[in-house]
């Protein structure tokens, strides 16, 4: 009887340190998700700001009298910088989420 009490004095011990692990892994689990939530809106500020900001630009640039030339490098500028924040936006984002791009 005193070994058969051993034996289960042991198995709740484990019981009771595989909770705590559990507990843990949850936690660090939750903890993770958060900062995934935190990293996704982060991104999404970067892109809104930075194609507001561009599109600022643009509107400033049809009105001020710039010569056709200069507004169509700058305008092309605009679009090419407007692609690479959405292809650096889609980077971030499927990073964040655990996806690869695979060819």
């Amino acid at each position: 009887m005193g070994e058969s009490f051993e034996f289960r004095k042991k198995l709740t011990k484990i019981q009771d340190e595989l909770r705590k692990r559990e507990v843990d892994v949850r936690n660090r689990l939750a903890d993770i998700e958060k900062k995934r939530v935190e990293t996704l809106k982060r991104a999404e500020e970067m892109k809104y700001s930075a194609l507001h900001d561009m599109e600022k630009i643009e509107k400033d640039l049809m009105k001020d009298k710039v010569d056709a030339e200069t507004r169509k490098n700058l305008l092309a500028e605009i679009a090419s910088l407007k692609s690479e924040v959405e292809k650096k936006y889609s980077e971030l984002r499927n990073t964040t989420l655990g996806k690869t791009n695979l060819p």
